[in-house]
Parts: C-alpha cells; sequence; structure tokens
C-alpha cells in the first residue's frame, strides 16, 4: 500500500498535520498516480501520522517551511504495518488539491487525534479523488453538460448533507475527454460509491462501453 502523510510548517514553526491518504496507482507500470482515497485505512492512519511528524522535525531544523509530503510504502507483517518512508516532496503534491477542495466545501477542519475530518456540524467526511477520469467518448461534453447531469441525477455536492460529487480539470473535457472528481461521503465506501455511479452516468449519456483505466 501506497500512503502520503501531507504537513504543514508555519514561519513560526508550528507543525500542522494536514491529511493522510492511500493512493491509488495504476497505469501501464502500475505506478502512475491516478487518485487517492481520505484518510488512510485506520488500521495505520496514526502510525503514518506519527512517522510523518517525526520527518517534518528532522526538516524544520533544516529550514523547510509550508506545505510538503511524505510517500510511504506500508507492507503488513502479520497483525501490524511496516512502513518504509520512499519521498519527500517540498511542495503541493496530488493530494493537496482534493484537500483544500473538502475545506472549502464543508468549512470543516482535520481532526489529529483521529486522523479524520469532520465538518463543523460534527459529520465525518472521506473522499475518493482522481484527476485520470478519462474516455474518448466523453469529448465533445461541454462543462455545462457535466455539471447538468450531476443536478439532475442528484449527485452534485449538497452542503446541506455534506456529501457529492464536485469536478475539477473540466477544461479538458471537450477536447480530450478528461476530468477530475472529488467524491465526499461521510464513509469511505460512500465516497468511492458516488464515484462510480457517476462514472456510469458518463457512460450511459455518451454511449462509453470500455472499462476506465481511472481508480
Amino acid at each position: 500500500m501506497t500512503c502520503a502523510e501531507r504537513i504543514d510548517v508555519a514561519p513560526d514553526g508550528t507543525l500542522d498535520m494536514i491529511s493522510t491518504h492511500d493512493q491509488v496507482l495504476g497505469g501501464p507500470s502500475g505506478q502512475i498516480y491516478l487518485g487517492c482515497d481520505f484518510s488512510a485505512d485506520p488500521a495505520y492512519r496514526l502510525e503514518i501520522q506519527a512517522a510523518g511528524r517525526k520527518a517534518a522535525l528532522r526538516l524544520r531544523e533544516h529550514g523547510v517551511l509550508g506545505r510538503f509530503g511524505i510517500d510511504f510504502i506500508s507492507v503488513r507483517r502479520g497483525r501490524r504495518w511496516e512502513h518504509h518512508a520512499i519521498e519527500v516532496n517540498l511542495r503541493k503534491g496530488g493530494t493537496t488539491h482534493p484537500n483544500l477542495m473538502l475545506q472549502f466545501m464543508t468549512d470543516g477542519a482535520y481532526q489529529p487525534a483521529t486522523g479524520t475530518f469532520a465538518a463543523p456540524t460534527g459529520q465525518l467526511c472521506c473522499y475518493h479523488a482522481s484527476d485520470n477520469v478519462q474516455a474518448d467518448a466523453y469529448r465533445g461534453l461541454t462543462p455545462d453538460d457535466l455539471v447538468d447531469l450531476a443536478v439532475l441525477e442528484g449527485l452534485h455536492f449538497d452542503r446541506a448533507r455534506q456529501e457529492g460529487v464536485v469536478f475539477h480539470l473540466i477544461g479538458a473535457l471537450s477536447e480530450f475527454g478528461k476530468l477530475g472528481m472529488v467524491c465526499v461521503g461521510p464513509t469511505l465506501e460512500r465516497a468511492r460509491e458516488l464515484f462510480r455511479a457517476t462514472v456510469a452516468v458518463l457512460d450511459r449519456e455518451t454511449g462509453n462501453t470500455r472499462e476506465l483505466a481511472s481508480p
């Protein structure tokens, strides 16, 4: 399992643990980033957070400021997990924008004690995000078509329910048949269900019949 921990170091040195994710990889090599699940598996997300904090403290000593991410390979050994840090990305990465979108949509906050995210109402929020939803059949769809379909099917993000789908990268939809989605739900399974339902609607409306290479 490939996991990512995102951290922010403020100018005063304060560490802000932002999120943990399970990355979804694919492509010909099986190593291309396709999307992510938030938050990471409860079996190890606090372990990843603790390991990320240790690394962040050392990086802070070297003058690192701002947001950065640490990637881990997590391997199950019997009943426990081993975590191996493989990369530090001193920048905003692929898991940054879906996390920011969640914050802007819900006005909620990350809960470091549990590794979860809660809206002001207390409802937990999870998401399945991808920036690689693509099919040739989607070419010709406009952003307006996309939003109309989501509203008609009841898939769009609803602030009252704190769940639904938000699109991004839609400027590439008409020409390249590609878009991104952040699917928010009270559980990760609900978020994945929203993702599958949205892809099914797009396939139905465009006559797409081939399997998508997306999470």
